[in-house]
């Protein structure tokens, strides 16, 4: 019988999926094993713009969710944080970045003030590239293609209007 209950039970463990890291709410912040602070830039046509704070935190359940990938403050870090190493990618920040796939809010400091900017995606070209170990950006031609996050990555997330491009 024991034989059989745990024959059963390591091919349910195997057949069922995973729980989604993505929807995992800390239990507290700072407090994990495993952190990681990968650097992510955006430029919009040249321009460089930084994530707001608050990305990968919502209000689930009426209690406060921090996400596994998230932003601490204003600018171009964001915060890796589980109770044992993980590979995450550029793609699994994107999920939370772009709930709707289709809108980035990123934030303006041109001016010396900070500006909320809603950036609609489907108006862009969009190339990926991270800063590899040959000292130079490497373009990905997908998202999906990119290493996983590590402490010192740099990613670089290029957007450029397609209505300037066609000029």
């Amino acid at each position: 019988m024991i034989g059989i209950a745990t024959f059963a039970g390591i091919i349910i463990m195997q057949l069922s999926p995973p729980p989604q890291v993505l929807g995992i709410c800390l239990k507290a912040h700072n407090v994990e094993t495993f952190n990681v602070y990968p650097i992510v830039q955006i430029f919009e046509d040249g321009k460089q713009k930084f994530l707001p704070d608050g990305v990968g935190k919502e209000i689930k359940d009426g209690k406060e969710c921090i996400h596994i990938i998230h932003t601490d403050e204003v600018g171009d870090r964001l915060h890796i944080e589980y109770i044992r190493p993980i590979r995450l990618t550029i793609d699994d920040f994107m999920q939370l970045y772009s709930v709707d796939n289709k809108t980035i809010t990123v934030i303006n400091n041109e001016t010396g003030s900070i500006n909320k900017e809603i950036i609609t995606l489907d108006n862009y070209d969009i190339q990926y590239s991270y800063f590899s170990e040959n000292n130079e950006y490497t373009k990905i031609s997908n998202s999906t293609l990119m290493p996983p996050f590590t402490k010192d990555m740099v990613v670089k997330i290029e957007l450029k209007s397609k209505s300037k491009m066609t000029k």
